[in-house]
């Protein structure tokens, strides 16, 4: 019996050794791929990190390049703003002087009770 057993382990062991080093040259292989893999997906990560830090990068700068136009218009805005309000204020009050002028004229002329205006006061009226 012991014959047998040591024949059957002898045809085993030729078997089983080359199943062993197929086996252990698959897992080494399997391994690699493994890491290759992990490798693999580092770099893209990286890569992805870097295009959306470059994509946040122009973004922001096309932000910045428009606030700055934004801001350069506001200024011209409020420039020509300033300029007009000047010139109306100098209208309002060239409008004044020319009223008071023109009531004083007005107070001026003799109090005529008749119905309606005299020559005098017509010509007060601007055409």
């Amino acid at each position: 019996m012991m014959d047998l057993w040591a024949w059957a382990g002898q045809r085993l062991a030729k078997v089983a050794w080359p199943l062993l080093v197929a086996g252990l040259v698959l897992a080494v292989i399997a391994l690699g791929a493994w890491g290759a893999a992990y490798k693999l997906g580092a770099i893209i990560d990286q890569a992805a990190a870097t295009a959306r830090a470059e994509r946040d990068a122009h973004w922001q700068a096309e932000i910045a390049k428009s606030n700055a136009e934004t801001e350069r218009r506001r200024a011209e805005r409020t420039e020509q703003v300033a300029g007009l309000n000047t010139q109306a204020m100098a209208e309002i009050d060239r409008l004044r002087r020319d009223n008071q002028a023109l009531e004083a004229k007005n107070a001026a002329l003799p109090v005529d009770h008749s119905c309606g205006l005299g020559r005098a006061r017509v010509r007060l009226l601007p055409p």
